[in-house]
C-alpha cells in the first residue's frame, strides 16, 4: 500500500503550493524565532524524508524542561532504529546491526534541523525573503527561502509554523532551483508535558555491541595561534572559516585521523586525512546521498576525504587543495 502511494506523496511533497499574496513580516525575524522553537517547545509528530526517490517515515518527541532538552527519534519505515538525546549526549540504537553508538551529534535525517541564531554572517553569502503562505500538517506557516548568492552552497526554503515558529517542512535546493531533499511534517502536536516514558527506546538492546564515539583531541597550535599540522586547506568558498581541528584516535597505535571542520554558520564541510595502510592504493571519486556530498582522493600516500551538505563542486574544491606543508 505505501508502495503504491510513494509516487502519490512524493508528487505532493514537490509541488509548489504557497500563496504568493504580500507579506509585511521580516524574513530574518520569522528565522530567529524558528531557531529559538526548535529547542524551548514541547511537541510530538511524524515527519517524511524525501531523497534519491526513497520516502522515509519517523516519529520524534522532543521536551524541554527542568531538567533539559530531551528528545526520541524512531524509524517507522525501513530497519528499526531509535535516537535518544539527553542534552549533549546522543546515543543511537541500530536494531538491524544490533549496535549502539553514543556520540554527541544529531543525524542528518533529525527534524526540526538546528539552525543559527545569529543571522548577521549569514546575510554576507545568503538572502532571506518571505515568499507567502502555505498550509502543513493542517498549519498555517509562512514560507521562508535562504537562497545562497554563489553556486558553491545549497538553498533552502522553509515553512514556519505562525503561531508556534516551530520548522514545519523544509526543502533543500540545488544550483539550479531544483529540489534534491525534503522534510515535512504530516502530524504534529504541542503538549504542555511529555511523559517521561515516551522518550525511554522500545529497542531492546540486550546482547548489542556498544561504541562510544571516540574523543577528538584538541587542536595543537603554535604559539602565534596558528594551526600546528602538516597539513594545509588552501581553498575553501567565501564565508567559510575553521571552526574545529582536531584528532580522532581509536587507541595508542593509531596513527589516528586528522579532522578540520569548516562552515559558513548554515552549511558545514568536514575533512578527514588519514594515512594508507597500503603502499599502492587508489581512492577517488564523488559519492552522495540527497543533499550530502562527499569527495575523495589520495595525497602524498593519505586518504582525503571532504563531506558536507553543500553541491559537488564544492567538496571537489576543497578537497582538490589539500596538500602537505
Amino acid at each position: 500500500m505505501i508502495r503504491a502511494l510513494a509516487p502519490v506523496i512524493a508528487a505532493l511533497l514537490s509541488a509548489p503550493a504557497w500563496s504568493s499574496a504580500p507579506v509585511e513580516s521580516d524574513a530574518r525575524e520569522w528565522l530567529e524565532r524558528m531557531s529559538m522553537a526548535a529547542h524551548s517547545l514541547n511537541y510530538a509528530g511524524t515527519f517524511v524524508y524525501q531523497h534519491q526517490g526513497r520516502l522515509e517515515a519517523m516519529h520524534v518527541v522532543h521536551a524541554m524542561d527542568a531538567e533539559g532538552e530531551r528528545e526520541r527519534l524512531f524509524s517507522l519505515t525501513g530497519p528499526r532504529r531509535e535516537v535518544l538525546r539527553d542534552n549533549q549526549e546522543v546515543t543511537c540504537i541500530l536494531g538491524d546491526r544490533q549496535a549502539v553508538m553514543v556520540n554527541k551529534s544529531l543525524p542528518r535525517t533529525a527534524f526540526p534541523i538546528s539552525f543559527p541564531r545569529e543571522l548577521m554572517q549569514l546575510e554576507q553569502n545568503y538572502r532571506f525573503e518571505v515568499l507567502g503562505e502555505d498550509r502543513v500538517a493542517g498549519l498555517g506557516c509562512r514560507v521562508v527561502e535562504v537562497q545562497p548568492r554563489d553556486r558553491l552552497r545549497y538553498g533552502r526554503r522553509l515553512c514556519v509554523h505562525e503561531d508556534s515558529h516551530l520548522l514545519l517542512s523544509l526543502e533543500v535546493t540545488d544550483p539550479h532551483g531544483e529540489v534534491i531533499e525534503q522534510v515535512m511534517f504530516t502530524s504534529i502536536e504541542f503538549p504542555e508535558r511529555i511523559d517521561p516514558d515516551v522518550l525511554l527506546p522500545d529497542l531492546n538492546d540486550a546482547g548489542f555491541s556498544f561504541r562510544h564515539q571516540p574523543e577528538q583531541q584538541p587542536a595543537r597550535s603554535d604559539s602565534d595561534g596558528a594551526i600546528n599540522s602538516r597539513w594545509k586547506v588552501l581553498r575553501v568558498p567565501a564565508g567559510f572559516m575553521l571552526t574545529d581541528h582536531g584528532w580522532h584516535q581509536l587507541s595508542a597505535q593509531d596513527s589516528g585521523v586528522e579532522h578540520w571542520v569548516f562552515s559558513d554558520g548554515l552549511a558545514s564541510v568536514s575533512v578527514y586525512i588519514e594515512k594508507s595502510q597500503q603502499a599502492q592504493d587508489s581512492y577517488s571519486g564523488v559519492t552522495h546521498r540527497g543533499a550530502l556530498n562527499a569527495y575523495g582522493t589520495m595525497v602524498s600516500g593519505h586518504y582525503v576525504t571532504v563531506v558536507g551538505e553543500v553541491p559537488r563542486q564544492t567538496v571537489e574544491l576543497i578537497g582538490a587543495s589539500v596538500r602537505l606543508r
